[in-house]
């Protein structure tokens, strides 16, 4: 993406609904800089926006408007606010689907200032948008920067393509980690116990520096997905492994990424469910098994189950057969939107899903904790692990939060002890860093949690207090986003980043 940098601290005049005086207000209008927040192309992110999957500015014909009828947006915002001797400029990430309607996924203002309030009502209320169209097919939803520049006492706004070339470049240039906990002190005194290596395209033959999921399967292989390509790696070559029985087309992509029990690769690829045997490629049919895709796919290794979460609930795989949890069959269940579920050692299942989490226990019942007073009410559970003594390891996810616009939010991690009781620690609290995190693992050899952000790099916390933060300005770890990561069977643990391919190995 070719990106502008907007100057910064620019003033925005408002109406005071007071007095009528117009007075003048400090905007700061944030650096654009490529970085990717999960979905999300800039640093605030909305949370009325359905982003399951969606390409990136693609098609034959690329998403827009009708323009005669965009124009009247820019007639209200200019007859809304006296302009007068003010620049300035927001960009705006608006997903457009299938039938013409959009929604505000992202921008650049923290500020949260009104005219941004103004925009994106008036994005997310525009009828006359037109879908992207790939193949004449028109796809299921796009991805489009939409900027609105203040420039000569008038503000305007206009779709802005993508340049994908740039784009892609973009992330060859890690971004500053972002430190929210401004009162813990990072001593990080056993970073210098570990052997830091890293895979990227300069280094190896790693197509795209650009990795969101991997895998691990029952041969030690390392699956990851790359940009719009999937890959294996034998700890010396990256091994192209994509599908090959659907034709690809120009925007085929993979989002989920698991290895089973019986070493099956899973993967979401673009509108399906697809596994792979080591021999053949499975396509399967969303008609047949309920889905046509997954937030996450989770192998629970003791039960052989393969959970897969999606808009339709909580699909299961076990032994050749398909079944399915949902609002239907368990009326305690917030919502068919899960994005996380795993079982643990007592055969409970944890589920969060994006209107609260439950767990439904062994015998079978329901307990939704938004109607509990834990730390877990209000909470989506992202992800979960479990040590010997049966302690659950959450990440959270607030997903009706207060202050839409506020990055570092009531989230973090959450420890479930096996009395029961539940603590959550954040940057208020501990030494987390940053209070969003993407993924939580124990370490059965050190007793220690690895938790993975996506703007402050990687957590080590011993569980007695003691926290430290590795990222690309203090270790060899090259980046502070970090999507996920995964053990092998040596207890060494891998990171998919941004800037490619991580393993973290205790020195012997």
């Amino acid at each position: 993406m070719t990106v502008l940098s907007l100057d910064g601290n620019k003033l925005i005049k408002t109406i005071n609904s007071n007095s009528m005086k117009r007075s003048l207000i400090l905007l700061s209008f944030a650096f654009l800089s490529s970085k990717i927040y999960s979905q999300n192309i800039f640093p605030v992110k909305l949370n009325n926006c359905k982003t399951e999957r969606f390409c990136l500015d693609c098609g034959d014909v690329k998403a827009g408007y009708d323009e005669k009828e965009f124009q009247i947006i820019n007639s209200r915002l200019n007859s809304s606010f006296n302009l007068k001797g003010v620049s300035g400029g927001i960009k705006l990430q608006v997903l457009v689907d299938s039938k013409g309607k959009a929604c505000v996924l992202s921008h650049t203002d923290q500020s949260n200032n009104i005219i941004t309030q103004k925009i994106i009502d008036e994005l997310n209320n525009f009828k006359s948008w037109k879908p992207a169209i790939t193949n004449g097919n028109v796809e299921e939803k796009t991805s489009i920067t939409v900027t609105f520049l203040i420039k000569d006492n008038t503000i305007k706004g206009q779709v802005e393509r993508v340049d994908m070339n740039a784009f892609k470049k973009s992330f060859d240039e890690p971004k500053k980690p972002e430190i929210f906990n401004k009162k813990y002190n990072y001593k990080n005194e056993n970073l210098n116990n570990y052997k830091i290596t890293v895979w990227n395209s300069k280094n190896s033959n790693l197509p795209n520096n650009m990795t969101d999921h991997i895998a691990i399967d029952r041969n030690e292989l390392i699956w990851l997905t790359v940009d719009e390509g999937l890959v294996k790696f034998d700890g010396n070559t990256f091994i192209n492994s994509e599908q090959n029985i659907t034709d690809k087309g120009k925007f085929f992509g993979y989002y989920e990424l698991e290895s089973d029990n019986n070493n099956i690769k899973w993967v979401h690829g673009k509108d399906n469910i697809y596994s792979f045997n080591d021999k053949e490629w499975t396509k399967y049919d969303p008609k047949v098994i309920g889905i046509d895709g997954a937030y996450e796919i989770i192998n629970n290794a003791k039960t052989g189950e393969v959970f897969f979460c999606s808009d339709e609930g909580l699909t299961i795989f076990k032994d050749g057969k398909w079944s399915n949890i949902n609002k239907d069959k368990v009326n305690a269940l917030p919502s068919n939107r899960v994005s996380f579920a795993k079982r643990d050692s007592k055969n409970r299942i944890w589920i969060g899903t994006f209107s609260g989490s439950i767990m439904i226990d062994e015998n079978g019942k329901a307990n939704s904790f938004e109607n509990s007073d834990t730390v877990l009410k209000g909470k989506c559970i992202t992800s979960m692990d479990e040590d010997e003594e049966g302690n659950l390891y959450f990440t959270l996810y607030e997903f009706n939060r207060p202050d839409k616009q506020k990055i570092n939010n009531n989230e973090g991690i959450a420890i479930r002890y096996n009395d029961g009781t539940i603590k959550q620690f954040t940057t208020e609290n501990s030494g987390l860093p940053f209070n969003h995190a993407n993924c939580i693992l124990y370490d059965k050899q050190e007793k220690v949690v690895w938790i993975s952000t996506d703007r402050a790099g990687l957590v080590r916390f011993d569980l007695k207090g003691n926290w430290e933060n590795y990222h690309n300005e203090n270790s060899q770890i090259p980046t502070s986003y970090i999507s996920s990561m995964k053990f092998d069977k040596n207890g060494n643990l891998y990171l998919a980043t941004r800037q490619g391919l991580v393993k973290i190995e205790r020195k012997q």
